[in-house]
């Protein structure tokens, strides 16, 4: 026998998301469509959402494991050239940000792949470059994983071996 206690708030549960799919489905169509709404925010996020982006993007295992490790290894001089690179992305969005906001509505392009097919009307150049992002950012994962592995790995041997030393039970040395 059914438990009607499970059931019931499973059914309306149910039908809730689908009304809201529903609904939402109706608006998508009356405005930019799904692509525009979810990926770029109906074009209407601010600098501050940009910000945080940049943030978050700067916020990576490199950040914390290899910058800091680099920085005790090298010096000073790899901590100037880190601060750099946020600065320099900040500057580049300054000049060039409202050029490929202009131009993106204009190409109506989504991602950097579609803005640079549209404006060289080039299916090669698309390809290209799709090849290009693909192997940067599988080096770049790759780094991130490597990083994270390592840290679990030291955080998991540490606590195996304070496990091991206050043991209840001396090791018997012969």
């Amino acid at each position: 026998m059914m438990n009607m206690q499970v059931i019931i708030p499973l059914v309306i549960f149910l039908v809730a998301i689908f009304a809201i799919g529903f609904i939402a489905s109706k608006q998508m169509s009356s405005s930019g469509g799904f692509l525009q709404e979810y990926f770029l925010g109906g074009r209407e996020l601010g600098g501050f959402v940009l910000a945080m982006t940049m943030v978050a993007t700067y916020g990576s295992a490199s950040s914390f494991l290899g910058g800091p490790g680099t920085a005790y290894t090298v010096g000073f001089g790899w901590i100037l050239l880190a601060m750099t690179q946020v600065v320099t992305g900040y500057f580049v969005l300054l000049i060039l940000g409202k050029k490929f906001a202009i131009l993106g509505r204009k190409y109506n392009a989504v991602t950097m792949i579609d803005f640079l097919k549209a404006r060289y009307n080039s299916p090669a150049v698309a390809i290209l470059s799709a090849i290009a992002i693909i192997i940067f950012l599988f080096s770049a994962m790759t780094a991130q994983w490597v990083g994270g592995g390592g840290s679990l790995n030291r955080s998991r041997d540490s606590s195996t071996r304070q496990r091991s030393s206050s043991s209840r039970f001396p090791s018997s040395s012969t």
